[in-house]
């Protein structure tokens, strides 16, 4: 099979590329009617693109840049987003995953300044991600894992928790959350 019918079939070896990417992209009227499902986007540096509604469930993005990419309603279940950089992208109403075995993997992703809202994020593993400043209002987060996640100036006025997610997350600098009161990681010092 030739590489254009790999690529349209989600059969392709070799990483595709941006530029294959925005020949998909221009093959459509909408970018709600992409279809990267269970592509090999492994470090392809697809940053400021709008991909809304895109379907790019089951796809391999580990390592890519993504900085400022417009997910907003697009499916990520199942996707492998590890390692990637999301700084300033855009996921609100994405579908991440609604069980455990088809989250969308965030393992080490730069989530930083990231629009997250209105997601259901129940029970994903969000353990030491860097989640900085980023927008998580009218997100549920009832029973994520929090621990040594990085949420300084993170927007979380809307989210839904239940206090036990914040355990172990750094809420400001050298500050993590411990139940009831504040801990810095410096022994002997509490904030309240």
């Amino acid at each position: 099979m030739d590489k254009e019918g790999d690529v349209e079939a989600g059969n392709a070896a070799s990483p595709l590329t941006r530029a294959d990417v925005e020949r998909l992209r221009g093959s459509v009227e909408k970018a709600s009617q992409l279809d990267l499902r269970w592509q090999n986007l492994r470090q392809i540096d697809l940053s400021y693109m709008d991909l809304q509604g895109a379907n790019l469930q089951g796809a391999d993005l580990q390592g890519a840049n993504l900085r400022g990419t417009n997910f907003r309603e697009a499916n990520l279940q199942a996707a492998n987003l590890s390692e990637v950089d999301l700084d300033g992208a855009d996921l609100s109403q994405a579908k991440l995953g609604e069980n455990a075995a088809n989250h969308a993997k965030l393992h080490r992703a730069n989530l930083c300044y990231a629009t997250l809202r209105d997601l259901d994020l129940r029970g994903f593993n969000l353990t030491d991600l860097d989640l900085r400043n980023a927008d998580l209002n009218g997100s549920d987060l009832r029973g994520a894992m929090l621990q040594g996640a990085n949420l300084q100036g993170a927007d979380l006025s809307t989210a839904q928790l239940h206090g036990p997610e914040l355990r172990g997350a750094i809420l400001h600098s050298g500050m993590f959350y411990a139940g009831r009161k504040r801990y810095s990681r410096h022994p002997g010092i509490r904030a309240f």
